[in-house]
């Protein structure tokens, strides 16, 4: 409800309500738009129907000329794609086509965005702040479209730079694509410290669509009452267990208290935030006056058919490889901030596992067991193509596996096994 009010307050400031019609008369010649696109490593999950994210926003981009006027300035600029997520470069962005009208300007980025290779980090912060240089001097109306498939994965607070950007006259209109909760609420945070708007691509394939509304959205101009006396609150409604979480002022890198499994909620005055999460932070969080912000991380389960079959795996950051958390015979479930992650099970994983705030995510492994009195020398599983994931002794005759094609040897004999989710195949001698 607040929300809404004060985005009648803003639309009253200014003398003009908001309409469905405006927005076509924002997208005009006299524009410079600066379209920033993700290739970072999160980018070559799939989509359900196969096509990777990245194919799809190359596909989006291809249109992207068309939906502005010829006259416009257009520009491209990527993050994620000179450097794999193995070195850690935070600073991997780059003007990949310089401002040039869009007539002239869109072959270009179409060759640029098909040749980019989704792999690095997701520098949001310093990519913004690179940005507010790429504009030219004469630029008149300065708009930047941010397409995003995750959160800030770097230092700094997003929210903080696009402050900073709304101060040199720069709107930022942002588009999350199958975003997680935390990475959407962080967009909008972004888009609405600078007047600009949020779009939602939950799905995938309706990008291109989306990405055209975001091209041709107006800035809303943004009045800020003087801040109320009351402090707001921020909460959270699940916290690791043992484990304590920093929370740090955003702009001054402050600590200014914590969450842990007994305390769950704390007094902060208006402004932007993070909180430790694991080896990452949960970043760009409001805390408005009198308001309570509610950050709802996630919890990742696994189960096995077969209850004889234990399972020690990790769980990692799909962009990032850092470790957030593990599963062992004792303990079948992790709490988890929003977001993209895979598991690592001995020599094989299961990748690109999104995990939502509020929700509980469940994988049903698969499993090999060699059965009571099977003898062998030598029996392993593999892929298709021949490499190990899973090998038996004496002492370990249980494998849990992801889905997938897989072949069991057993003493030069070769079974195939096409495993679905839960699907247990046993081996017993004749």
């Amino acid at each position: 409800m607040q929300k809404t009010i004060y985005a009648s307050l803003a639309a009253f400031a200014v003398g003009v309500l908001p309409s469905a019609g405006l927005a076509q008369t924002c997208n005009t010649a006299g524009r410079s738009v600066l379209l920033i696109l993700d290739a970072s490593g999160s980018m070559n999950a799939k989509l359900p129907n196969g096509e990777t994210r990245i194919a799809v926003a190359q596909r989006a981009i291809k249109g992207v000329a068309g939906f502005i006027p010829a006259q416009a300035q257009l520009s491209l600029r990527m993050y994620g794609a000179q450097s794999p997520a193995l070195q850690k470069n935070c600073q991997d962005t780059h003007l990949a086509v310089p401002f040039g009208p869009a007539s002239a300007a869109g072959g270009p980025i179409v060759t640029a965005a098909d040749a980019a290779k989704a792999q690095g980090y997701t520098p949001i912060a310093y990519s913004l702040g690179q940005a507010a240089n790429d504009f030219p001097a004469d630029a008149k109306e300065r708009v930047i479209v941010l397409v995003s498939d995750g959160k800030e994965t770097c230092q700094g607070d997003p929210v903080v730079a696009a402050k900073a950007l709304a101060g040199k006259g720069i709107t930022v209109h942002t588009v999350g694509f199958i975003v997680d909760t935390a990475a959407r609420g962080q967009l909008q945070a972004i888009a609405r410290a600078t007047g600009g708007t949020y779009f939602d691509a939950p799905v995938g394939p309706e990008l291109p669509d989306t990405l055209k509304q975001a091209l041709n959205a107006c800035k809303t101009r943004v009045v800020t009452l003087p801040p109320k006396p009351q402090p707001g609150k921020l909460r959270t409604t699940s916290a690791t267990w043992l484990a304590s979480h920093a929370v740090l002022n955003a702009e001054t890198g402050e600590k200014v208290g914590q969450f842990n499994s007994s305390h769950r909620e704390i007094a902060l005055p208006a402004g932007i935030y993070e909180v430790k999460f694991g080896p990452a932070s949960w970043k760009g969080i409001e805390v408005r006056p009198g308001e309570t912000t509610t950050i709802d991380p996630g919890v990742l389960k696994i189960e096995v058919a077969n209850p004889s079959v234990h399972v020690n795996a990790s769980v990692v950051d799909s962009e990032t490889g850092e470790k957030h958390g593990g599963f062992t015979p004792m303990s079948s479930s992790v709490t988890l901030m929003p977001g993209v992650y895979d598991l690592r099970i001995a020599k094989t994983e299961w990748r690109f596992i999104k995990v939502d705030g509020g929700k509980t995510t469940t994988l049903r492994l698969a499993a090999v067991i060699l059965a009571e009195g099977l003898k062998f020398k030598k029996a392993r599983v593999t892929t298709q193509d021949g490499k190990e994931v899973a090998d038996f002794h004496a002492m370990r005759t249980r494998a849990a596996l992801p889905p997938g094609d897989y072949i069991v040897e057993v003493d030069g004999s070769k079974i195939p096994f096409l495993a679905t989710e839960g699907e247990v195949l046993e081996v017993k001698p004749q």
